[in-house]
């Protein structure tokens, strides 16, 4: 025999409210599309003289720095849900793409073997530390007994 339920239907919760205000995200967002579009521009009238590597590395620094900020701002603006991983993970993208853009405008001279060492180092010293900070900050919940 079938049993029916006499009880309501559970209400949909709602979804949970963006990390920052709507016109905040449009402002980042149109400040890193106002980015890109420089860096197109002065690439293509030849105001520098980039490497399409090069321009990738610009680009990807830029990328890099704008996912910061958008993170750092979701995490401190007021009335949100604070976001350390995703600071931690954006502070491991910003420091592992400013030691690529480094590496690749050649600001210093090493060989490729000790660049290889240094992006490594440098980013697992960087990943490692952010994370345990972002640790600090997760309650994290006990993962359940399977059945």
């Amino acid at each position: 025999m079938a049993t029916i339920s006499t009880s309501a239907p559970a209400e949909p919760s709602s979804p949970p409210p963006p990390p920052v205000p709507p016109k905040v995200a449009g402002l980042i967002g149109g400040l890193t599309a106002l980015t890109g579009a420089v860096i197109g521009l002065i690439t293509s009238f030849n105001a520098v003289h980039w490497t399409s590597a090069e321009t990738t590395l610009v680009a990807t620094e830029v990328a890099a720095f704008w996912a910061l900020v958008t993170a750092v701002t979701a995490h401190l603006w007021p009335g949100t849900k604070q976001q350390p991983v995703a600071v931690a993970g954006a502070i491991t993208a910003f420091v592992a793409a400013t030691v690529s853009l480094g590496i690749g405008f050649a600001w210093w001279r090493l060989t490729q073997s000790q660049n290889a060492s240094l992006i490594s180092l440098v980013t697992a010293i960087v990943a490692v530390a952010a994370a345990l900070t972002a640790r600090t900050k997760v309650d994290a919940k006990t993962t359940p007994e399977r059945h």
